[in-house]
Formats: C-alpha cells, structure tokens, sequence
C-alpha cells in the first residue's frame, strides 16, 4: 500500500499547484470570481477526501496483527490462534486529465467514491475552461504538428543536431519571419525535401534515358533539383522576414494610436499589451505583442524584461525601437500616453511619406510599361509586316516563328513587371 499512499500524495500535490494556478487567474479576471471559487472549492474537497483515504491506507499497511480471541493459557499450553483478515475499506481507482491528458492514480475510501467523482468532474471541466480562457485572453494560437517535420525528424534528426551550428543566420530569420519550427526541425525538412527532389529527378533522367541513351544530358536534373529544394529553404526565413518587417510598418501607425488611446484611460500596461494582440487588426504586430505576453505569463519575466528581449529579436526596426522606448518609459515611471502620441505622429508621418515615395515610384514605372510593353511591341509589329510583305526573315526564322517569339517575350517581361512591381508596393 505504500505506492498507493505515494500516488495520493503526488495527485493532492497537483491539486495545490493547480488551487495556485486558479488563484492567479482569479486575481486578473475578477469577473469570472464566482467561477473561480467554485473551481477552488471542488479541489479543496477533493483535498480532504484523498485525506479521509490515509488512515485505511496506513490500516492495511500497519505490522499491528488482530486475533480472533485472546492468548490464553491452558495446562501450559498456549493455544493456537489466527489472524483476522483486514477488511478491505479502500478502493483504487485511475482516470485521464481532460485539462493534461496525464493518466492519474487515486485511492480513496469506498464511502468516498461517489462524491469524490462528482468533485472530480467539477474541477477538471473548471481546469479546461480556464486553460481555454487563457488561450483566448492571450491570443494563443494552437496548431497541430507537421507530419512533414515529424517524418523528417525520425529521418534525419542527428544530421540536423550536427548542422545546427553552421547556421545561425538561418536561426535568426526564422525567429524574425515568425515560422513556428525549430532549426533542427527545419534543416530536417530541408534535407528530406532535398532527397526527395533528387529521387524526383533520378527517376525522371532513368525515364528519358530509357527513351533515348543521347538524353544523358539529363544526368543534372537530380543535382539541380535538389540544389533548388535547398536554396528555397535557406532563402525562404529571409523573404519571409523581409516581407513581415513591412506588413508590421504599415500597421505600426495606427497600432500605436490605438494603443496611446488605451493608455490615456490609466489601464494597466500589460492590459493595453493583451487588447492589441487579441484585435484582428494588427494581426503582425500582434504575433509579437504575443510574444511579450508569453514571455510574461509563461517565463515569468517582468513587462521591462520581456519589452526588451522581444524588441531584440523583431524583424522590424521601429517596432524594436518602440519596444524599447516603452520598457525605458515604464522602468523610469514616464506619462506612457504622452511616450505613445508622439512616436504614432512619427510613425504617421513615415508612413504618408512612404505612400508618397511609392506613388513616386508607380508613376515611374508606368511611364517605363508604356514605353517597353505597348509602344515596342507596336513598332515591333510594324516592322514583322513590313518584312513579311519584303519577304525577309531572321536568321532562318519565319515571321510566324518570330511573331510567337514576341509573343512569348511580351508575356515574361510583364510577369517580371509585376513581380517587381509587387515587391515595391506597401503591404498595407
């Protein structure tokens, strides 16, 4: 009976952790404090059932003996007697958390039973609301695992532990571009795509080969391929990062005069933090300010703390730059709502001079469309009829070649245009 002494004691230490966890909660949802005491009042009487099972516990486990009658004498004979058996009063029972998905062990006493289940279920439906409630209140986002990378890790883990040193750039973007792997993970995944290209390629260069044996040429298909899988997952996090630093500048403005409105209601500052990151509207800035609640709530650090080791890894300049503006202003005790006004006037005024320079920058390029893909091709047309008509050629090109060739010409250069032109449009 004493591991099962043992198992209770572990389970009442659960509950006090979990009674504590509820008491942090309560204190930063005073709204919810019926529910929470509720919560509070099923654990404590799951405490002094677990309790009430002891005494059965150490009863069975105890060396004392009882006899069915005493030791008498008689003629000089002491009469042989024996043991009564203990009678069991304890029952062993075990059931899966909803809250942790842990598999429990209680033993409790049989009268218990009952009230003991109907206890259990109050506090373990409290545990999962709770946990559902911190989720939404801090704008966690739960997502399954990759198959992907949990196939590649079984795979190529060790290769990975050996790689990871030689990359610590790619550790870097990774954290600035917001993508949810480690760098061993990602290196797996690289590696898996890598090998999964070259078998792509081999069986593709097999197959021309098998056509013709003057396809050998083909033997580079297998390297290129792989050699592509490998640069789009090392230049992937770059871009990545790249393209958040400039979603979360043209959110930063009106974030911030969102937040200085906040802030000149006197509201706590980690408040005016969790408001921003739950709003739907800053959904970049908001993947950060994530980060310094998470930092708070689950590392324990303080606002200043996690202020400045967020605005330390943050693909965004500015945004680092008001991270830790706001960490020197809370430490020093500054007017918070004042600090916010003027960086949104800055902000702001970046921001206008931006869309400025970008309609710059369109007219610019529309003047270079106009000139290389409507009046060329014109002319270039002209010039095909009036050597069709010469009956000339190019080279020992028809003018049907030469036309679809223009044709084909036009059609990349405009997709280039675009391409190029998407990358120098604001994201927002």
């Amino acid at each position: 009976m004493f591991d099962d002494l043992k198992k209770n004691l572990e389970q009442e230490k659960k509950i006090v952790a979990d009674m504590h966890s509820i008491q942090i909660s309560m204190q930063n949802d005073a709204s919810n404090k019926d529910f929470y005491v509720s919560s509070l009042r099923a654990l404590s009487e799951q405490l002094v059932l677990l309790n009430r099972a002891v005494p059965g516990l150490l009863k069975e486990w105890s060396p004392i003996v009882k006899f069915t009658e005493k030791d008498v004498k008689a003629k000089g004979i002491v009469r042989k007697v024996i043991p009564m058996p203990v009678k069991k009063e304890v029952v062993k029972m075990s059931y899966i958390s909803p809250a942790t998905k842990e598999k429990r062990y209680v033993t409790i006493n049989k009268a218990d039973k009952k009230s003991f289940l109907e206890k259990l279920k109050i506090s373990e439906g409290a545990l999962v609301g709770i946990k559902k409630m911190k989720e939404k209140d801090s704008g966690v986002m739960v997502s399954k695992p990759s198959s992907y990378a949990r196939i590649s890790n079984k795979m190529f883990r060790n290769t990975s532990d050996k790689l990871v040193p030689q990359f610590d750039s790619l550790k870097k973007d990774l954290k600035k571009a917001n993508i949810r792997f480690l760098l061993s993970s990602y290196l797996s995944m690289a590696i898996m795509s890598m090998v999964i290209a070259f078998i792509i390629g081999f069986l593709i260069f097999a197959l021309m080969l098998a056509i013709s044996l003057s396809n050998w040429i083909w033997v580079v298909l297998p390297f290129g391929l792989a050699g592509l899988a490998l640069a789009a997952f090392y230049l992937y996090p770059a871009s990545e990062a790249s393209s958040v630093q400039k979603k979360i500048s043209g959110e930063l403005p009106f974030a911030t005069i969102h937040m200085a409105a906040i802030a000149g209601s006197n509201i706590e500052p980690t408040k005016i933090f969790k408001i921003i990151a739950m709003s739907v509207e800053y959904p970049n800035i908001g993947k950060e300010i994530r980060k310094v609640i998470t930092q708070i709530e689950v590392y324990g650090y303080d606002l200043v703390t996690s202020l400045k080791n967020v605005a330390s890894r943050t693909s965004n300049k500015k945004l680092a730059e008001l991270f830790a503006g706001l960490a020197t202003n809370i430490s020093t005790g500054g007017a918070l709502k004042n600090y916010l006004e003027k960086k949104s006037e800055n902000f702001l005024m970046d921001y206008k001079l931006e869309r400025n320079k970008y309609a710059d920058l369109a007219g610019t390029f529309m003047d270079v469309y106009i000139s290389i893909l409507i009046a060329a091709p014109l002319v270039l047309m002209m010039m095909f009829i009036v050597m069709n008509v010469a009956g000339l050629g190019m080279g020992g090109l028809g003018i049907t070649t030469l036309l679809a060739l223009s044709i084909i010409g036009i059609v990349i250069v405009n997709i280039i245009f675009l391409v190029v032109l998407n990358m120098k449009q604001p994201k927002v």
